[in-house]
């Protein structure tokens, strides 16, 4: 997969931001997602056009959540332990659907992971980035519109076990989350390095 990473980036694509008038492109940009992960969830339309979402997505499932952080050369990668992890947290967005739950947006620039970051001495959060949270190899991650992450957005775990293999084990609850969030700075500190993404968190 990095691999992989490397070569989409260094054709140059940008992440374009997601039309939600545009039609979902099955035969073409998008085909290859649309066939892989459609035996793990269904593909919905929404107001960014079409999503997938995941089957059996319990209540308190959401997303970067099953598996665990790695350090690499691409900065904090997220090797997830779901059979769709290898598209939807190194392409594209997520966003929360009061109707649907969470659904997928995609989009075709590989990245180690499309989080933003909060922290303090105690803890380390992680929140996916939204449709509005556009990527450009010259910029970085700006936002089209004004956005702040929901706190159920947010997984957080003490410091010393952000690295631990089943890092869900260390996820604190949300009503603990809250109280978390309000101690702790945000940082977003996705690049272009390289001819790659790189979130160095």
């Amino acid at each position: 997969l990095i691999a992989l990473g490397s070569q989409s980036n260094a054709n140059g694509n940008e992440f374009r931001g997601h039309n939600r008038n545009s039609s979902f492109d099955i035969e073409g940009r998008f085909g290859f997602f649309y066939s892989s992960l459609s035996p793990y969830g269904e593909w919905v339309d929404c107001n960014y056009g079409y999503a997938w979402r995941p089957y059996r997505a319990g209540h308190t499932w959401r997303p970067y959540l099953n598996g665990r952080w790695i350090w690499t050369s691409y900065g904090w990668y997220w090797a997830s332990s779901e059979p769709f992890g290898w598209a939807t947290y190194h392409y594209g967005r997520w966003s929360y659907d009061d109707y649907y739950g969470w659904i997928w947006i995609p989009d075709d620039v590989w990245g180690p992971s499309w989080v933003e970051w909060r922290y303090d001495n105690d803890y380390i959060g992680w929140a996916p980035l939204g449709p509005t949270a556009v990527f450009s190899f010259s910029v970085g991650i700006t936002y089209s519109n004004r956005w702040v992450a929901p706190v159920h957005y947010w997984n957080f775990v003490p410091c010393r076990n952000f690295t631990s293999t089943r890092v869900v084990d260390y996820v604190q609850p949300v009503e603990r989350s809250r109280r978390i969030y309000g101690n702790t700075r945000q940082t977003i500190n996705i690049r272009h390095e390289n001819n790659r993404v790189v979130n160095n968190g």
